[in-house]
C-alpha cells in the first residue's frame, strides 16, 4: 500500500509535466513573428508564404496604372482585379503605356472581365516609339506615340502576341500617323483588322501624313476593308498639294501644302 500511495501521485505529475511540455512547444513552433510569417523555432527562419497567397496576388483598384507600381524594366507584379469593375483608360494593344490602367487592359487582352476580375500577372517593359490601339473584348484603346516606360501581360500564349506588336504595330482604321516622330525613309509596319471602317484619306500615292494608314493601304491596293492586312509606310517631306482620286473603292482627296506625308510601302 505504502509503494501504490507514492507511486500513483509521482505518476500523474509526470503525465501533467509531459503534457504541459508539448503544449508549450506547439506553441513555440507556430507562433508568428512581426511579420504574421510563422517562425521556424529550431532555425530562427522565417517560412515563405504558402503558394497559394502569391497566386492570389495583390488586390488593387481598376484605376492603377503601372506607373504607379515605380517598377523597374523586367519586373512583374502580381494584382488581384476587384469584381464588378469600371473600364479606364488603356494606350496601346498588347504592349501598353505604363499609365494606362492595369486592370481594363487585362479586360482588352481577354485575361479577365469587367464583371468577375481576376488575377493578372505584369511585366515592365522600357518605352516604345509607339503603341498600337484597337476593340477587343468590349474594351477600346487608344494609339499614342513615344512614351518612356510600358508594361505586358503575362500569360499562356502572350509572348508571341509581344513578339508580334513589337513587330508591327496594331492599330484601327481611324489611326494616322501624325503622332510618330520619325526621320524620312524609315518604315513603320502596322496592321489593320478585319472589317474595316472608311476615314479620310488626303492625296494618291503619296499620302498627308494625317491621312488614314489603313484606308491609304486600301486606296493603294494592299488589301480590301473586308480582309484587313498589313502594311509598311515610309515618311517623306511635306508637298505643296496632294491630288485626290478613287481607287479600290477609296475615294482620297484633294489637298494644299502639308508639312508631311508618307507612302505605301
Amino acid at each position: 500500500m505504502t509503494r501504490s500511495y507514492i507511486f500513483l501521485p509521482t505518476l500523474l505529475a509526470a503525465i501533467v509535466l509531459a503534457g504541459c511540455a508539448k503544449l508549450t512547444n506547439q506553441n513555440n513552433s507556430q507562433a508568428p513573428d512581426r511579420g504574421g510569417v510563422i517562425a521556424n523555432s529550431n532555425r530562427g527562419e522565417s517560412s515563405p508564404p504558402p503558394p497559394a497567397a502569391v497566386a492570389a496576388g495583390t488586390p488593387t483598384t481598376w484605376e492603377e496604372k503601372a506607373s504607379s507600381l515605380n517598377g523597374k524594366d523586367g519586373q512583374t507584379f502580381v494584382l488581384a482585379c476587384s469584381p464588378n469593375g469600371a473600364a479606364h483608360t488603356v494606350w496601346g494593344s498588347d504592349i501598353y503605356t505604363s499609365d494606362s490602367s492595369i486592370c481594363t487592359a487585362a479586360v482588352y487582352g481577354g485575361l479577365i472581365t469587367l464583371q468577375q476580375g481576376g488575377t493578372v500577372t505584369l511585366e515592365i517593359r522600357p518605352g516604345r516609339p509607339i503603341y498600337g490601339c484597337g476593340e477587343r473584348n468590349g474594351v477600346e484603346t487608344s494609339c499614342y506615340g513615344s512614351w518612356a516606360q510600358s508594361f505586358v501581360l503575362n500569360s499562356r500564349g502572350s509572348e508571341a502576341a509581344v513578339r508580334e506588336a513589337e513587330d508591327q504595330t496594331q492599330v484601327t482604321w481611324t489611326f494616322s500617323p501624325a503622332m510618330l516622330n520619325s526621320e524620312d525613309n524609315k518604315p513603320w509596319k502596322f496592321k489593320c483588322p478585319a472589317d474595316g471602317k472608311e476615314s479620310n484619306v488626303w492625296g494618291t500615292d503619296t499620302y498627308t501624313a494625317d491621312s488614314s494608314v489603313c484606308n491609304a493601304a486600301v486606296h493603294a491596293g494592299k488589301f480590301s476593308r473586308d480582309a484587313g492586312g498589313a502594311v509598311t509606310i515610309e515618311f517623306r517631306p511635306g508637298a505643296s498639294s496632294y491630288k485626290g482620286t478613287t481607287r479600290n473603292g477609296v475615294t482620297s482627296n484633294d489637298y494644299g501644302q502639308y508639312g508631311r506625308s508618307f507612302v505605301i510601302k
